[in-house]
């Protein structure tokens, strides 16, 4: 006896609105909707045709959001408990493979996984959750049995408290959502000790997007006198330290993180060789550059300068004035590890800012390398928002 396929209301989009879609591309926009059956509420599922009527997958609807539909299936999947196991666990075969034995990790990354709305990181037994979407929040109690059965964590911390809530009608919360969280955790990545801290830290504790490219900067700070602006925790001076530099200036404006960052530094057995200065990163490069201070390896990882498209402008700006100040500051042959993980300067515009830089530095550089995301953050070739994060290997010649 077979079951009976559930039935969901259609949505029907618009003559030619299609193309994305068809192309693999998940979201579907309020203004390409022709018409949807029946009074779906908010969150429900429904399924995506064509003007034709042509069957395009199944996603959840938010008549309230710009994104009104986001495809969870091409196939005619029933959305369940059982789609929700099938896919994290999924999700957590393709991180063994990648990362065999890692503990602290990306585990479950949005679109990039075909789970829309749900970011899942892992820290040793503990796991941080963040839901975005109305679909995936209607649905928490499937989501939270799923990963209970794939994981077995000791405890989930949900950090629902991203701007991104707000658009899709939900409140803002930080709350446990399974088990005791403690404050903090140590946790290894990459042979490091680090500490995260869950509650109030910054991200769901530690970037861990940036595990790759810290390792690369790690193998080119041997013998050299590294600077490390917009330090945060550490982690990038920590990789400069264990990578042999001669000495290392680690520059953050937040005490709470310059002091997790001291913390990691004695844990490591790397703190006589890292100095941690307090102060805005802008200002601490104007001054380091008038004072004719010279590094082997600059490491610039700084917040999102542009928040939105209407600061595109302004944060361009900023980005070729702390580019243009680090660039004046290497030794010839030396190497500047320059990075943005805002999503509107995208690799071409990134590109630019970095040759108008060192056009105003008056020094050539050459490309050693173009990266991006570390592998648990995957990239979907459709969909382009799944890639925000630019690192730019360059060296002064």
């Amino acid at each position: 006896m077979t079951a009976t396929a559930i039935e969901y209301p259609t949505l029907r989009l618009k003559k030619n609105q299609d193309r994305r879609i068809r192309g693999g591309h998940p979201w579907i926009f309020s203004n390409e909707i022709d018409a949807v059956e029946g009074e779906p509420e908010g969150g429900a599922i429904v399924d995506v045709v064509d003007s034709r009527g042509a069957y395009l997958g199944r996603g959840y609807l938010n008549r309230h959001s710009l994104i009104a539909v986001r495809l969870l299936t091409r196939s005619r999947d029933p959305i369940d408990a059982g789609f929700f196991k099938r896919r994290i666990a999924r999700a957590a075969a393709y991180r063994e493979e990648l990362f065999p034995g890692a503990t602290a990790l990306r585990v479950v990354s949005s679109e990039g996984d075909f789970m829309p709305g749900l970011t899942v990181d892992c820290y040793d037994d503990v796991l941080v959750a963040q839901i975005t979407t109305l679909g995936m929040e209607a649905r928490r109690d499937w989501i939270l049995d799923a990963l209970l059965e794939t994981y077995k964590p000791r405890a989930i911390l949900l950090k629902n408290d991203v701007p991104l809530r707000a658009l899709e009608g939900l409140p803002l919360e930080r709350d446990v959502w399974w088990g005791e969280v403690p404050e903090r955790i140590e946790v290894e990545v990459d042979g490091l000790r680090l500490e995260a801290d869950l509650r109030h830290g910054q991200k769901t504790g530690l970037f861990l997007d940036q595990r790759e490219n810290r390792a690369v900067a790690g193998r080119h700070a041997g013998g050299q006198r590294v600077l490390d602006l917009f330090c945060y925790q550490g982690e990038w001076a920590l990789h400069a330290a264990r990578g042999g530099a001669s000495e290392v200036l680690a520059v953050d404006g937040s005490a709470p993180a310059l002091e997790a960052a001291a913390r990691n530094a004695e844990r490591n057995g790397l703190a006589g060789k890292i100095a941690f200065r307090r102060g805005d990163a802008f200002d601490v490069a104007r001054e380091l550059e008038r004072e004719r201070q010279r590094f082997g390896l600059v490491v610039l990882d700084p917040p999102a300068l542009i928040k939105s498209r209407s600061h595109l402008a302004a944060g361009a700006r900023a980005y070729r004035e702390i580019n243009r100040a680090a660039m004046g500051m290497l030794g010839e042959g030396g190497i500047l590890v320059s990075c943005s993980c805002s999503h509107h300067l995208d690799d071409v515009l990134f590109r630019q800012v970095l040759l108008e830089a060192a056009r105003a530095a008056r020094r050539p550089f050459r490309v050693l390398e173009w990266r991006g995301e570390a592998g648990d953050h995957p990239q979907l070739l459709a969909v382009p928002e799944t890639h925000y994060l630019k690192c730019a290997v360059l060296q002064a010649i």
